[in-house]
C-alpha cells in the first residue's frame, strides 16, 4: 500500500505542471465567460431566464449524449498525430460555459443566484472538467506518442502501450457521465426551484 501511495505521489509531482496548466486554460475560460456575461447580459436575458428555469432542464439522455459527445472528440484526438494543439479548447470550453453559467445567475437573481446557480451547475462542470484533464492528458500523451513514431524516433510498442492506456482511461468516463447527467435531470431542477 505503501508503494501504491508513494507512485501515485511521484506522479502527481511529475503532472503538476500540466494539471496547472490545464486549470490555468480553465480558469481562462471562466474569465472568459464571466466577461461574456457582464458584455452581453442584456441579449442572454431572456435565454438566461429559460436556463434557470426548472421547468427547462435537460434530461438524462441529452445531457448523457452531450458530454459522450465531447469526450469522443478528445477522445478521437489522441488518435491523430495533431491533436495535441486542438486539446487545451476542452478545459477552455468548459471554464468558459461555467463562468456563463455563474455569472448570469448573479446577474439575474443577485446573491442568492450565487447562492444557488453556483451548486446547481458546479457539480457536473467540475466533474467533466476533472475527468476531461484525464482523458486531454491521455490524447497528448499517445498524440505525441504518434507524432514521434511518425518523425522515425518512436517505437511501437510505447505507441501501443499509449493506445491501451488510452483506452483504459475512456472506459471509467461512461459511468461518470452518468452521474453528472443523473445530476442535471434529477437535482438541478430541485436546486433551481429556490431561485
Amino acid at each position: 500500500m505503501v508503494r501504491i501511495l508513494k507512485k501515485i505521489k511521484n506522479s502527481y509531482l511529475e503532472e503538476l505542471p500540466i494539471i496547472k496548466i490545464y486549470g490555468a486554460i480553465y480558469l481562462i475560460g471562466g474569465l472568459i465567460g464571466m466577461i461574456a456575461a457582464i458584455l452581453m447580459r442584456d441579449q442572454f436575458s431572456e435565454q438566461a431566464r429559460l436556463l434557470f428555469s426548472p421547468e427547462n432542464c435537460c434530461n438524462f439522455w441529452p445531457a448523457f449524449l452531450q458530454q459522450a459527445l465531447f469526450f469522443g472528440i478528445v477522445f478521437l484526438l489522441g488518435l491523430t498525430a495533431v491533436g495535441i494543439p486542438l486539446l487545451p479548447l476542452y478545459p477552455l470550453y468548459k471554464g468558459f460555459s461555467l463562468g456563463l453559467i455563474v455569472a448570469l445567475a448573479i446577474l439575474l437573481h443577485g446573491p442568492k443566484g450565487l447562492l444557488v446557480g453556483f451548486p446547481a451547475f458546479f457539480f457536473q462542470n467540475f466533474l467533466y472538467a476533472f475527468l476531461g484533464y484525464f482523458v486531454c492528458y491521455s490524447s497528448a500523451r499517445l498524440s505525441l506518442s504518434l507524432f514521434e513514431l511518425i518523425r522515425g524516433r518512436g517505437k511501437h510498442s510505447a505507441t501501443y502501450r499509449e493506445l491501451i492506456h488510452h483506452i483504459y482511461c475512456i472506459l471509467p468516463i461512461l459511468p461518470a457521465i452518468s452521474i453528472g447527467a443523473l445530476w442535471e435531470w434529477k437535482v438541478v431542477p430541485i436546486i433551481l426551484n429556490f431561485i
